[in-house]
C-alpha cells in the first residue's frame, strides 16, 4: 500500500474535491473578539459583538458541514481561544469525525490549553509571529506585554509537542526581522514560513495597505528566502476551462463568520448567504452559482498579460478595492512584472 504524505493527500483531495464541485475544506471564524490590534490586519471591528454565533449554532453548523462530507474546518478569528466555548467546539468537531486546523496568535496558549489541543485531536495549529523582538513585534500588535506572551505561548506548544506551523505577515515594520523570525521559529523545531500580501479589512477599509512593502522589496525578500524558486523553470500558467474566479473559492473551499454567513472565503465576503435562516447544503449551491456566474468586465486585462504566470493578485483584492472583479490593481501588477523580469534574467536556461 502506498503512503502519502498528509500535505500531498490533502492537495489531492483538493484536486478531486474541486473537479467534481464538492466542498473539503471550510474557514470558519468563531469570532472577531481579538486580543490584540494588529495594524495590518483586516479584522473589522477586533471584538466580540453580541449578534455573533452561539455555542448551539456553532456546533449545528459544523453537524451540517460535516454532513456535506468536508474533511477539513479551520477555525479562526479574531482570536478563537477568547471564546470561553472554544473547548465544547474543538470537542465536538473531533467527534464529528473532522480534520480540525487551529489559527491562533499563541498569546493565549497555556498549558492546559494544549491538553485540549491534544485532547480534541487537533491536526494543525498555525501559529502567526509578527515579530522577533518586543519592540518591533509589539509595534505590529499594538498591544503592551503581548511579546512575552507570545514567546511563553509558543514556548507551550513546543513542550507539547504538537504540529506547528508558525506563518509571518511581513510588513514595513518587521521586514528586518525575518531572517530572525526564521531562526527564533526552527530553534524551537517549528516550519517557518512567510507571507508578503497584506489586504484592506473586509469593509473596504485601505488602511492596512500602508504597511505593505514595495513590489521590489518583496521581490527582493522572495530572492533571500526562497533561492530555489529564481533557479528553476516557472510553472506553466493554463487557464483553459478555469472559471473567471480562478481559486478554490466555490470549488472546493467556503468560509463562514462569526455572524452566520457564508462566504467563497474570508478575504472575499460575497454572498453573504444567512445560514441563519438557510442551510450549509443550499449554500454551496449559491456559492457555486457566484462562481459560475462571474464574468469578466472591459477592465480585465489577464489574458493578454505576459507578467500573468507570476501575478498574485485574487478576484477578492480587486473586488475589495474597487469593486470590479476584472481590475488590475498597479501595485500587484508591478510586482508580477518584476518577478516575470527577474526570473527571465536568472533563468538558467537563458542564454550567456
Amino acid at each position: 500500500m502506498k503512503n502519502l504524505e498528509a500535505d500531498t493527500f490533502l492537495e489531492l483531495l483538493s484536486t478531486k474535491a474541486a473537479v467534481s464541485r464538492r466542498p473539503e475544506g471550510v474557514t470558519f471564524e468563531l469570532t472577531y473578539g481579538c486580543n490584540l490590534r494588529c495594524v495590518h490586519c483586516y479584522n473589522p471591528t477586533h471584538r466580540a459583538l453580541p449578534h455573533e454565533l452561539t455555542t448551539s449554532e456553532i456546533c449545528g453548523l459544523l453537524d451540517q458541514i460535516a454532513g456535506l462530507g468536508v474533511l477539513t474546518v479551520t477555525l479562526t478569528g479574531g482570536e478563537p481561544s477568547v471564546r470561553p466555548d472554544i473547548g465544547a467546539i474543538l470537542h465536538h468537531a473531533r467527534q464529528l469525525g473532522l480534520m480540525t486546523h487551529l489559527m491562533t496568535n499563541a498569546t493565549r496558549i497555556t498549558p492546559s490549553f494544549t491538553d485540549l489541543l491534544h485532547e480534541a485531536a487537533v491536526s494543525q495549529i498555525n501559529v502567526s509571529i509578527y515579530g522577533a523582538t518586543e519592540a518591533v513585534y509589539e509595534r505590529m500588535t499594538g498591544v503592551p506585554g503581548s511579546y512575552l506572551q507570545f514567546r511563553q505561548g509558543l514556548l507551550n506548544l513546543a513542550a507539547a509537542a504538537l504540529p506547528v506551523i508558525v506563518r509571518m505577515p511581513v510588513t514595513t515594520i518587521n521586514c528586518v526581522e525575518i531572517q530572525a523570525c526564521r531562526q527564533l521559529v526552527e530553534s524551537l523545531q517549528m516550519k517557518f514560513q512567510y507571507c508578503l500580501e497584506i489586504m484592506t479589512t473586509i469593509t473596504g477599509d485601505q488602511t492596512p495597505l500602508q504597511y505593505r512593502l514595495a513590489p521590489d522589496v518583496k521581490v527582493r525578500i522572495d530572492q533571500e528566502m526562497l533561492p530555489h524558486k529564481w533557479t528553476s523553470a516557472p510553472e506553466e500558467f493554463c487557464s483553459e476551462g478555469q472559471s473567471f474566479i480562478e481559486c478554490a473559492c466555490g470549488q472546493s473551499r467556503f468560509a463562514i463568520t462569526p455572524y452566520g454567513e457564508m462566504n467563497l472565503c474570508t478575504a472575499f465576503p460575497i454572498p453573504r448567504y444567512d445560514l441563519r435562516t438557510g442551510t450549509v447544503k443550499e449554500g454551496w449551491e449559491i456559492l457555486k452559482q457566484t462562481v459560475d456566474q462571474s464574468h469578466p468586465s472591459s477592465r480585465y486585462e489577464c489574458p493578454t498579460c505576459e507578467a500573468r504566470p507570476h501575478c498574485r493578485q485574487g478576484r477578492s483584492d480587486a473586488w475589495l478595492e474597487t469593486g470590479d472583479m476584472s481590475s488590475c490593481l498597479p501595485h500587484f501588477k508591478e510586482w508580477a512584472q518584476l518577478e516575470y523580469h527577474t526570473h527571465a534574467l536568472l533563468d538558467p536556461r537563458r542564454p550567456r
